[in-house]
């Protein structure tokens, strides 16, 4: 697969297919393709129907993935300011990557996704999923506003925002907590909630969070 980023403010992944070569993504990225490229679907059964059904209806995670197979040319954006970037990952290499991020892969990469504990309070840190991507094959993900790398050391911490998560290393270590706003009671009661991120690994944050964006629209 040839890759050309397109675009500065909202940027298109524009692919380039050898005949048979495919990949897939989320339904409803793709921006425009060569009639010559067959679209099919791609089932995502991991952990079985039950555990599908719980991503869909709870996580939001898609029930299948749409696959694109060349030859041809094939576009695809998330539709949303920001910036797209690709890795190419080694076999049994593993990165995760944090939900409606993922903007496209090779078919010879093993998807699947993984819940995040929450701290039980009412909102959207009761958890969330990451998709867990698995090589050989190449990864094409969306930050959303600009992309911020880091190398943490073992052990090192630093805590973030569960918006500005985009992407880590599997070797990374994710737990949400409760950062209160000063002491006392009024202080604990007005926390809001975070994510302590240990390393040793990659982690890549976004500065701009795509659910308070989705929200606004």
């Amino acid at each position: 697969m040839k890759l050309d980023v397109r675009g500065e403010f909202i940027p298109v992944a524009l692919t380039q297919l050898a005949p048979g070569e495919e990949v897939f993504c989320e339904g409803g990225l793709m921006v425009y393709s060569d009639p010559s490229v067959q679209v099919g679907i791609r089932p995502l059964t991991q952990g079985g129907f039950g555990q599908t059904m719980k991503r869909t209806l709870v996580g939001g995670i898609p029930f299948f993935m749409h696959t694109y197979t060349g030859p041809g040319y094939a576009a695809f954006s998330r539709f949303s300011p920001g910036e797209i970037r690709s890795i190419d990952l080694q076999p049994g290499e593993t990165l995760d990557i944090a939900e409606h991020s993922l903007l496209l892969a090779t078919n010879t990469v093993q998807y699947d996704t993984f819940y995040v504990q929450g701290t039980g309070r009412i909102g959207r840190m009761i958890g969330f999923w990451m998709d867990r991507l698995t090589g050989p094959g190449t990864v094409v993900y969306h930050g959303h506003g600009n992309v911020l790398s880091f190398t943490l050391a073992q052990g090192e911490l630093v805590e973030i925002d569960h918006g500005a998560l985009l992407m880590k290393d599997a070797s990374v270590q994710l737990q949400s907590f409760n950062q209160p706003l000063g002491g006392g009671l009024m202080g604990h009661a007005m926390s809001f909630e975070c994510l302590k991120v240990q390393g040793p690994g990659r982690l890549l944050v976004q500065t701009l969070d795509p659910t308070r964006v989705h929200h606004k629209e």
